[in-house]
């Protein structure tokens, strides 16, 4: 099974024009259909995150349907362990079942995937020097082309990427509060790839503007309530975002795992979604439901569930 990382839940929101919404009523995997469960007390420690995907492109005429489903388990607000179920074109589902090794700091080492028959399938590999991520390693041993060594330099305020064998680099620009707030790729010292992030006082992304070799405008909006994944994904934050690719955009995944509230709509180049979000009494996130249609070239859905303990 190709990468299913726990940390590159990376949304493909980009290039709209003419977009639709999907039907939300599609929900599709195991887990528990219809929203989270846990006390409807104002705790909200989670247990159980589960998401699952749905996508559907074109490729030279040929249409291909993935459906992911992943079961991540937390304990103590992190990520413990987890299960990856991956259909491709309606192929019966191959499962993997996640290991998440951290040092004695709680930083992440190695994250590896590990199919039905024991074997592991593709693992990432972390190293730090001096509390800082220098190397992340990915081997995935089916096919020795998806593999890539990342390499990291600091300075100040910025954090450059080189990859092994390629001449495209990437810099992060962090901000005092060490949030990313700007990300460019460039190829022989040319910039193909730029965005930009920005913030509002109370902590949620307000906007990403992309230029390159894809362009976008994106606003967030959010709703009044806590978002449980926050304190979840900010647990090794720089590693969800310096194990991207190049051209993956940072803006959506920054609203879903890392906002201080729920993501519950966005505008991109002028076209608004207000996604589908339920609540128990106490205000928690139960459900979410994101969806998005760009046309026969592409659509997705996510729909996540959230259960909870005291």
């Amino acid at each position: 099974m190709k990468k299913l990382t726990l940390l590159l839940l990376t949304l493909t929101v980009i290039t709209a024009c003419d977009v639709e919404p999907l039907d939300p009523a599609y929900t599709q995997g195991g887990g528990n259909q219809g929203g989270g469960t846990g006390s409807e007390s104002a705790d909200l420690t989670m247990s159980i995150y589960e998401l699952d995907t749905q996508v559907n492109l074109e490729f030279f005429g040929a249409p291909i349907e993935t459906i992911t489903n992943s079961d991540f388990n937390i304990a103590n607000s992190k990520i413990i362990s987890g299960s990856n179920a991956l259909s491709a074109n309606g192929s019966p589902f191959e499962n993997e079942n996640l290991i998440i090794t951290r040092n004695s700091s709680g930083q992440i080492i190695n994250d590896e995937s590990v199919n039905t028959a024991g074997v592991t399938t593709n693992e990432t590999t972390i190293t730090y020097t001096n509390g800082v991520i220098s190397n992340i390693t990915y081997t995935y041993y089916e096919d020795a082309e998806e593999n890539y060594s990342y390499n990291f330099t600091y300075d100040g305020n910025t954090i450059t990427r080189t990859e092994e064998g390629s001449s495209i680099s990437t810099v992060f620009t962090v901000d005092n509060s060490d949030r990313i707030i700007q990300k460019e790729s460039f190829e022989n010292g040319f910039s193909i790839q730029f965005e930009s992030i920005s913030y509002t006082a109370n902590g949620n992304i307000s906007s990403s503007i992309r230029t390159g070799e894809t362009d976008s405008n994106t606003t967030y909006q959010f709703d009044d309530n806590p978002n449980p994944l926050k304190v979840i994904f900010e647990d090794n934050y720089l590693l969800t975002f310096l194990d991207d690719d190049y051209s993956d955009e940072i803006g959506s995944p920054i609203a879903q795992f890392l906002s201080t509230n729920n993501w519950n709509g966005a505008t991109f180049d002028g076209n608004v979604f207000n996604f589908d979000l339920e609540y128990n009494s106490a205000g928690r996130i139960e459900s979410r439901v994101i969806a998005y249609n760009f046309g026969p070239e592409l659509s997705f859905e996510f729909n996540e569930r959230f259960s909870y303990v005291n």
